[in-house]
């Protein structure tokens, strides 16, 4: 009995030198040895973008309100891109009745679908490029004539914008986000400013 305990007892040991020998010629028994991980391939959740922002603006003779969501994917360390749907309500004032001070009104009602990409070229700084097409619905205080009454159209417009931002990490995989874009395009019925370009702020999760 003693003896068949002694074998146990010896090729238990040759079994653990035998284990611990794999263990250190794989580098895992080294100090500063990280175990590998396997990067995900295919569709990945954590790199999803989701979010948007809204915008106002009032001034004189002006006002405007907008809400634009968007969803996106992290393709790369640096790179997103996605699609977008906005909407955008703008009124300006074109006319003021010397008579009464009234004034007269151009409003827009603007439905824009849009493609979008990002790239991120220094820290939280990116370069940004996104292509709308808007569908505007047009009410024109006056008729063709130029006398007083409503003139309502449809009219539709493509725009080209770009520019650059700055993200501010929120916390999480949440971010708000400011970016300068202008309409390099600039349509007859662009709604974007054609001597400057337009501020836009927003938030995403997993930007």
């Amino acid at each position: 009995m003693k003896h068949l305990i002694l074998l146990l007892i010896v090729c238990l040991g040759v079994q653990l030198a035998s284990a611990q020998e794999i263990y250190n010629s794989s580098g895992k028994g080294k100090p500063g040895f990280k175990k590998a991980t396997k990067k995900k391939k295919g569709y990945d959740p954590d790199n999803l973008i989701i979010g948007g922002g809204l915008n106002a603006a009032i001034g004189d003779g002006f006002a405007s309100a907008g809400i634009s969501p968007i969803v996106g994917y992290k393709f790369f360390k640096d790179f997103s891109a996605g699609v977008g749907f906005g909407y955008q309500y703008n009124k300006l004032a074109i006319y003021q009745d010397p008579n009464d001070g009234k004034y007269y009104y151009e409003k827009e009602n603007v439905i824009y679908p849009s493609v979008w990409a990002k790239y991120f070229v220094y820290n939280n700084i990116f370069i940004t490029g996104a292509y709308e097409y808007d569908f505007i619905n047009l009410d024109y205080p006056f008729d063709k004539y130029g006398n007083y009454g409503s003139t309502k159209s449809k009219v539709t417009n493509p725009c080209l914008l770009l520019g650059a931002g700055m993200r501010f990490p929120m916390g999480g995989r949440v971010s708000f986000y400011g970016e300068l874009i202008y309409d390099v395009l600039q349509g007859e019925y662009s709604p974007y400013p054609k001597k400057s370009p337009d501020l836009r702020f927003g938030v995403m999760t997993g930007f």
